[in-house]
């Protein structure tokens, strides 16, 4: 299972955290970055370059994430943001639970790894797999198709995609869309295999949110650089 983080020319420095923040958290797990210029600085992820950055503005953030979805071969990814660091240990066997869940049970169109799926509106209960309860997120709940961490069923997410959308758009406009299909489920756990934070919003690196962060973490990153998007060392 290959980890597929997004980014762009704006945020690459949000690389260097969040590899910080893997390898105390989530060592060794393999990580394909998608975006666009190769970054400057080393990191420990593949990073695959869809095109230039000029081709892409933000209204047409899905037409990146279709290209790189299709360069891709894996039919199941984890797919998330190069802002969503990781706070705790993640629960590795969990994730390879569901992850088998999703190649056994094609339908599936994702499982939420944190959670959002389990705060939804509507949500239910929807068996178990192994140890894990699971719930299931009803159609036409908010953010039904979210962005947040999760498995995706790569041609599932691929039919709720369209060109010409910025990330908001595509959470917005697609979970309509995902609800419309009636043969695909999304779910969820009561478990939260994977905790990350926002670390920032509405693009605004200027104010990180690094409150759900091990202060430890925090004060060992600003050490290094790692939070200051201007600096590379």
């Amino acid at each position: 299972m290959r980890v597929i983080v997004t980014t762009s020319d704006t945020y690459l420095w949000a690389l260097r955290p969040l590899a910080f923040l893997m390898d105390r958290y989530w060592r060794h797990q393999r990580v394909v970055v998608g975006g666009f210029s190769e970054p400057e600085f080393e990191t420990p992820f593949e990073f695959h370059s869809i095109g230039k950055m000029d081709d892409y503005p933000i209204n047409k953030w899905s037409d990146a994430l279709i290209k790189l979805l299709l360069d891709i071969p894996d039919e199941v990814v984890l797919l998330m943001l190069e802002d969503m660091w990781p706070v705790r240990t993640v629960n590795r066997e969990a994730i390879k639970i569901l992850y088998d869940y999703m190649q056994q049970f094609e339908y599936v169109a994702k499982i939420d790894l944190c959670a959002d799926r389990l705060y939804a509106h509507g949500m239910r209960d929807y068996g178990h797999a192994g140890c894990l309860d699971l719930v299931i997120s009803m159609p036409g709940s908010p953010y039904h198709l979210s962005l947040m961490p999760g498995l995706w069923r790569k041609e599932h997410l691929l039919k709720a995609l369209v060109p010409g959308e910025t990330p908001w758009e595509v959470e917005l406009n697609g979970t309509v869309r995902l609800s419309h299909d009636r043969d695909v489920i999304v779910l969820g756990t009561r478990q939260w295999p994977l905790k990350v934070t926002l670390a920032f919003r509405g693009g605004d690196f200027g104010k990180l949110l690094l409150d759900d962060l091990d202060k430890a973490d925090v004060e060992a990153m600003k050490e290094k650089g790692l939070l200051d998007p201007w600096k590379s060392e």
